[in-house]
């Protein structure tokens, strides 16, 4: 094998830029996962505060996973729009 036979190495900047977006991807489960979970405890904490019965828990758990779905879309509209430059 020649050197002319090997394959082109990317830039510095192409490689910092997949790293980028690799580390962009892997913080898409910790948002999945933490806003339900913020959304838990705080409803859980304010209906034992005012005494309700768990209805608060429910709304801030769906707001929650509203909410991580939203953010999840953003990170990967951002990984595309970097991958299209």
């Amino acid at each position: 094998m020649s050197l002319d036979d090997r394959k082109p190495r990317p830039s510095d900047k192409e490689r910092l830029k997949g790293y980028r977006q690799i580390a962009m991807a892997t913080t898409i489960p910790l948002i999945m996962l933490a806003g339900p979970a913020v959304g838990y405890f705080l409803g859980s904490f304010l209906d034992r505060l005012l005494g309700t019965s768990n209805v608060l828990m429910v709304v801030f758990l769906f707001l929650g996973v509203a909410a991580g779905g939203v953010e999840a879309y953003r990170i990967i509209k951002e990984i595309i729009r970097e991958s299209d430059k």
